[in-house]
């Protein structure tokens, strides 16, 4: 190929995925959005702000990297912004926006209206109409605005060349505010054409991870949050070495704030598509931590957007490679992830880094990974638990059996790494030093975590201040391990207090598939699990753990006419307030990250179904349950 044609077919790539969004190439730039400065003017309790609806190149990574071509709101006199620009006004406010639609189709715009307000109530503008609208903010909370113009049903989110076209709506209360941030999460579906399978572009602010926004803060500080989440998916957000509560949840209409009697305490909060959160928390270790969605898909390394160019010069071309990219080394080399990723540098409050360091009266425990056979197109893996002589694995051989430690009690996990690749294992929920959290490139400026080497081991120290249900699972790059079963229970007793496995139940959700469309779903590590058996009249306390990759699932106990009840009692292994501790039908819906614990009690003999069902394809696994 000449260099003359080389151009030329570079230049016919660029059509073609421009084409693909339904609109011709432009030069227009879209900026990232922080959501920092809010637009237009706000004087003598009138916000004036001139917005359009503009399509442009937008560069979800390097400002030099893979180019987009969407549509996105902008200021009048401004670069376009992804997400839109920041809407923030006080309570009392009266709102004068004009919008004007400079695309070639027509949009449908929601959310510029006075809160809480008709969700349905959309405003439509032909290409090169304009409006003017007039309303007050109304009540204060967390909101968004957004508009539609590819996607034709109603009911569904937009998720194509539109997806970005929204941003935040904050209405603040009265008076002195508290400092917060805002984080708009979006995730975008590239369509399939000839130089490229579809691809998913996630971002938080309009950046993918590694480009996204590094955070500061320090230990101690009290930090406050606006997640807004507009995208067609739901987002398990979790947060890597403390709780965080829940102050507010809503959608882009309507929010409920909760009295601090109510708020929630978690560590994974499952935001559904078109809903948002507000959140506060306080860092208690110094260190380099994570907030990211818990599905593995939206922070796996293959998130990168292809370089379209470059890839169809190679053999990668079709199957989206990325040969061509920088791979951007953000807080020390945490760089094996990309997608719905904050990285969170906290300083030490008193300026040293200081961490556990063994001690000999301490709880010792091996975590023990090998490889087992290959279970169809998916690896497995084998998790054992060794204490001084004693051996314990689980059933199955599919997945890590629990490991019992006790509040206050100094623990030390030893991970033997039997496997032909690194790995890594996370503490999840457990608030401990960075360095032990189990994320490479974790740590302190003096100790960064590492990878574990295949025949390597790694020493995990912690001292678990809370007791509740945890997790321990991989966080290693490679989703297969995941798939494959390497995660268990991590359960938290009161001193003194024994585990009873007979009224102790661990149920520990898997997918053998590391997708959202996984067809082989598991219960304690078995696509077919063994019965469950119970006793009528006598409580037991249900750990419900969700581990499946990218697994939203519906959990229903009951009969196929009647469904169980039980008692709600934790969440995340906290407490929950008093509004949440609540009987009633065994019914849950929840994502990948998340722990509920159950108080259940059965009072009639007979034989019910657990059943798991996966939301995207409607595979299930279903175990039978035997009350005597």
């Amino acid at each position: 190929m000449t260099h003359r044609s080389r151009i030329s077919f570079c230049l016919s790539l660029c059509l073609l995925a421009a084409l693909a969004f339904g609109q011709a190439p432009t030069n227009d730039g879209i900026d990232a959005n922080q959501n920092r400065t809010p637009a237009g003017k706000l004087e003598n309790s009138v916000l004036t702000v001139q917005l359009e609806l503009r399509a442009g190149t937008w560069h979800a990574e390097a400002e030099d990297g893979p180019p987009l071509y969407v549509q996105a709101f902008g200021e009048v006199g401004h670069p376009a912004q992804i997400p839109g620009p920041l809407l923030r006004m006080p309570e009392g406010t009266i709102a004068h926006v004009t919008l004007t639609n400079k695309l070639k189709m027509k949009a449908t715009v929601y959310g510029l209206n006075t809160r809480p307000g008709d969700a349905k109530a959309g405003i439509e503008l032909e290409p090169g109409a304009s409006r003017e609208l007039t309303f007050a903010a109304g009540a204060p909370g967390t909101y968004f605005y957004w508009a539609r113009t590819v996607t034709k049903n109603e009911k569904e989110p937009p998720y194509l060349a539109d997806a970005q076209l929204n941003g935040a709506f904050i209405v603040d209360p009265p008076g002195a505010v508290s400092a917060d941030r805002v984080f708009v999460i979006d995730a975008m579906f590239v369509p399939a054409d000839a130089v490229h399978k579809t691809f998913e572009v996630v971002t938080i602010n309009g950046k993918s991870y590694p480009y996204t926004e590094p955070l500061e803060y320090m230990q101690g500080e009290s930090i406050r949050w606006r997640v807004i989440n507009p995208s067609a998916s739901e987002h398990p957000m979790h947060l890597h070495g403390a709780f965080y509560q829940v102050l507010s949840l809503g959608d882009f209409e309507a929010e409920t704030v909760y009295a601090p009697p109510d708020r929630q305490w978690v560590v994974t909060e499952n935001i559904p598509e078109a809903h948002t959160m507000m959140m506060e928390w306080k860092p208690p270790h110094a260190g380099r931590w994570l907030f990211h969605c818990h599905f593995a898909q939206h922070i796996s390394s293959e998130e990168r957007v292809p370089r379209l160019v470059t890839a169809s010069m190679s053999s990668d071309s079709a199957e989206g490679g990325q040969q061509g990219h920088d791979h951007h080394d953000t807080m020390t080399g945490m760089n094996d992830m990309a997608g719905l990723v904050l990285v969170i540098n906290v300083k030490s409050a008193s300026g040293s880094d200081a961490m556990q360091t063994a001690n000999p009266a301490v709880h010792k425990i091996d975590l023990v990974i090998e490889p087992t056979a290959a279970s169809g197109k998916m690896p497995t893996f084998s998790c054992s638990v060794r204490e001084g002589k004693k051996i314990v694995a689980s059933q199955e051989k599919a997945m890590g059996p629990p490991i019992v430690v006790r509040r206050g009690e100094p623990t030390e996990v030893t991970v033997l790494n039997h496997l032909s690749e690194p790995t890594t294992i996370h503490w999840h929920g457990l608030e401990l030093d960075s360095y032990y959290d189990g994320v490479i490139g974790g740590g302190t400026k003096n100790q960064v975590t590492p990878p574990i080497a295949p025949g390597g081991s790694f020493t995990a120290r912690f001292t678990p201040n809370r007791a509740g249900t945890f997790i321990y699972h991989t966080h290693a790059a490679n989703t297969d391990q995941l798939a494959g079963g390497i995660y268990g229970a991590l359960i938290v007793l009161e001193p003194g207090e024994q585990f009873d496995p007979e009224h102790d139940r661990v149920l520990v959700l898997g997918t053998r598939d590391a997708d959202f469309n996984a067809k082989r779903l598991t219960l304690n590590g078995a696509e077919q699990p063994s019965p469950l058996v119970f006793k009528h009249g006598e409580k037991y306390r249900l750990r419900l753990i969700n581990m499946g990759a990218d697994l939203a699932g519906d959990v229903e106990l009951g009969s196929k006419d009647h469904a169980a009840t039980w008692r709600a009692i934790a969440k995340d292994g906290a407490m929950l307030p008093p509004r949440l501790v609540t009987t009633s039908d065994a019914k849950l819906h929840f994502a990948s990250g998340e722990v509920y614990d159950f108080e259940f009690q059965p009072n009639t003999p007979g034989e019910m179904a657990l059943q798991v069902e996966n939301e995207v394809g409607h595979a299930k696994v279903v175990a039978k349950v035997v009350v005597e």
